[in-house]
């Protein structure tokens, strides 16, 4: 154990160092393709299409809802086979992983210059993917009960400067936080509403589960948050398409929401899952989950940083001031248990 640890490190060490040196000489980032597309969804006949009620040109009929929508980047020089998919979590879109509220590059840019090609999905009823608004509409129309509406919620600053333990309360930060607190006027936009109601876990899973059959190849899985149930569903539903899990502070519900069928179907995939400070919630559920995988001959890692020496990190890692550090752990990860796994 001593050795693997210290394995472990060296790795970490390498690819620190190789960062350092990225950092002050970066080359131009050459792109050899990139795209965008939608996957899954369903067709639905609306016939409550227009609040206003009084427009001729937008009527009933044909709308494609619960779909997700995806962008993609192919760097010239990948040195990995796998595409990582980064899925945000709830009150967020896909901007969660691109330029950081400070100005720097997100995990989408920096995993692309690292050889990996990145996808940031916008999930079902989120952002690109657009909402189905038709019972929005029916209710706000008087066509349907109020009881019929659809849950959602949507972070205040002050609820996600707490939730996302950025400080002990609004406007006070903890004084060794790595969230880049002095560009937080920055972050707030970023934040959406979110549907709530446990409808959308099946829906979000079967539209992840098309956007990985119609990417047509082997793919590793990255959640953040409320994602990671639905990351891990969907996991078990293609196990032999997902190459590994990256989870980031997995919500602490997910795991007794996965059936013990899937937990089954997940034993071959491995996942690390990454915990910031002051989480210990998280940290116990999580390495509950690894004991039942590990009794089912499961490969979990729990990656608590706190433990490593790393302090200040919040829910909101891949916007932190260390995020580069934080992805050259999970690529040592990634080294080890996806792409020169012992037999």
């Amino acid at each position: 154990m001593q050795n693997k640890k210290l394995s472990i490190i060296t790795v970490v060490t390498a690819l620190t160092i190789t960062a350092v040196l990225t950092a002050h000489a970066e080359d131009d980032l050459v792109i050899r393709r990139q795209g965008s597309m939608e996957a899954g969804g369903r067709v639905e006949v609306c016939n409550t299409v227009d609040s206003a009620n009084n427009s001729t040109r937008h009527f009933g009929g044909q709308t494609v809802v619960d779909s997700v929508y995806a962008t993609y980047q192919y760097p010239a020089n990948q040195r990995y086979a796998y595409p990582i998919l980064f899925n945000h979590g709830g009150g967020h879109t896909g901007r969660f992983y691109d330029t950081t509220p400070d100005g720097r590059e997100g995990w989408l840019t920096l995993f692309l210059r690292q050889g990996f090609a990145t996808y940031g999905v916008d999930r079902v009823n989120t952002g690109r993917s657009g909402i189905d608004s038709c019972q929005l509409i029916a209710v706000s129309t008087g066509k349907a009960p109020l009881s019929t509406m659809p849950s959602m919620n949507r972070y205040s600053f002050e609820s996600a400067w707490k939730a996302f333990r950025w400080g002990p309360e609004y406007g006070t930060a903890y004084p060794n936080t790595q969230f880049p607190i002095e560009a937080v006027d920055n972050y707030y936009p970023q934040l959406v509403n979110t549907y709530r109601d446990a409808e959308q876990t099946p829906k979000s899973v079967a539209a992840y589960t098309a956007l990985i059959d119609k990417i047509g190849a082997p793919v590793v899985l990255q959640s953040w948050s409320s994602s990671g149930l639905l990351i891990y569903l969907t996991a078990a539903a293609r196990p032999d398409m997902v190459k590994g899990i990256l989870a980031v502070e997995t919500s602490t519900t997910a795991f007794e929401n996965i059936p013990p069928d899937a937990m089954k179907k997940l034993v071959n995939v491995p996942i690390i899952i990454v915990i910031g400070d002051r989480a210990q919630d998280r940290v116990v559920a999580s390495r509950a989950f690894q004991k039942k995988m590990a009794a089912i001959g499961g490969d979990v890692t729990i990656d608590v940083l706190p433990e490593a020496g790393i302090y200040g990190n919040s829910h909101t890692l891949p916007l932190e001031k260390n995020n580069r550090q934080i992805m050259f752990r999970m690529i040592a990860w990634m080294e080890g248990h996806i792409y020169n796994k012992p037999n």
